[in-house]
């Protein structure tokens, strides 16, 4: 009877597990999806097609002459005349995703200029349809591999201090910390009761008291950069909520600073 219960009870669990894969195999299909729609939409000139890839309020986010640049996302779908051809060839070159919240970098090869973009885009799951919310644009010329490593320690470095004045200044009450590591108009995305919920980045950080510590164990979990433009994921464990919460953090580097343009998380309960 022992041996049949065992059995019995490893099969539920490797059935269990089984499950947990086909959703997220499942998730990252809805998300290449969403994702694809952006890529064929600009491609073959289908706005609608595009329309249906983004959240209604998205914006793009650039720099330009050492400026931040703001790209509002109507205006940018209604330049992509229908039936008309482009010559840009889109690709997604990775994809990260937790519970609600996802990240994907895209990149876009222009033939005709010989220049290449690099898309980093924030997603979230609202009323079950993946939308992407914002996205950051690189554009440079194409290269050779071996002449754009060259700066790349640096770069990351640069991020992580970046994004240790975000964790360290959170955890340890320094809100001039939070301030230097994000931008002055950033904001919060998540999903509450599915549903969209925004927080002002000033009020965020004006949740955060000067010396007042908070039990928060920052880590960074991967970063990816091109040039003036990366994308980074953050762990937070919070042990006296028994949460972990996840970060996708947008960053463009301005004026010689980077800066987290934009953040959104998702939260779970774990165990201790």
């Amino acid at each position: 009877m022992i041996k049949i219960k065992i059995v019995s009870i490893t099969f539920l669990a490797l059935n269990f597990i089984i499950i947990l894969k086909l959703n997220a195999q499942t998730e990252v299909e809805q998300i290449n999806s969403t994702v694809m729609k952006y890529i064929e939409g600009t491609a073959n000139g289908n706005p609608d097609k595009v329309r249906e890839a983004f959240h209604k309020n998205f914006n793009l986010f650039l720099v330009q002459e050492d400026t931040l640049r703001v790209i509002d996302g109507k205006g940018y779908i209604k330049r992509v005349e229908k039936g008309k051809k482009y010559n840009r060839i889109g690709r997604i070159i990775s994809i990260d995703n937790e519970n609600d919240a996802a990240s994907v970098k895209v990149e876009v090869y222009f033939p005709d200029t010989k220049r290449i973009a690099t898309d980093y885009l924030l997603l979230l799951k609202i009323k079950g349809q993946w939308k992407i919310l914002h996205k950051i644009i690189n554009l440079k010329n194409y290269q050779k591999v071996e002449d754009l490593v060259s700066n790349e320690k640096m770069g990351i470095e640069e991020i992580k201090e970046t994004l240790s004045n975000y964790i360290e200044g959170t955890a340890n009450g320094e809100p001039e910390k939070l301030k230097k590591a994000f931008h002055q108009d950033f904001n919060l995305y998540y999903i509450k009761n599915d549903t969209l919920s925004i927080i002002l980045g000033k009020q965020y950080i004006g949740n955060f008291k000067e010396g007042k510590k908070n039990n928060r164990i920052g880590n960074i979990l991967s970063l990816d950069y091109e040039n003036n433009a990366g994308l980074a994921k953050v762990q937070v464990l919070m042990p006296d909520r028994n949460r972990i919460a996840i970060d996708y953090l947008l960053l463009l580097k301005i004026k010689n600073e980077w800066k987290i343009i934009h953040k959104s998380f998702t939260s779970k309960n774990y165990d201790k």
